[in-house]
């Protein structure tokens, strides 16, 4: 996933996100669903945004078992 510094910021760590994904409304705007909410109840599916911390956060470029995210 691209991103940009100023999405960054007003999205957070979802814009950086492995387990994130950019959901587009016919309208155009743009949604961040987390992948982790379907099997695990602590994560909400469209957390609100800026997400500034996360125990699920995965970078993109960094494995998954790497990080202790499970």
């Amino acid at each position: 996933m691209n991103y940009s510094r100023a999405e960054e910021q007003g999205v957070g760590l979802c814009a950086r996100c492995t387990h994130a994904r950019i959901v587009r409304s016919s309208r155009g705007s743009r949604f961040y669903l987390c992948s982790l909410s379907v099997t695990d109840p602590r994560f909400p599916k469209y957390p609100p945004l800026p997400v500034l911390s996360c125990p699920g956060f995965v970078p993109v470029d960094e494995p998954e078992n790497e990080s202790g995210a499970q």
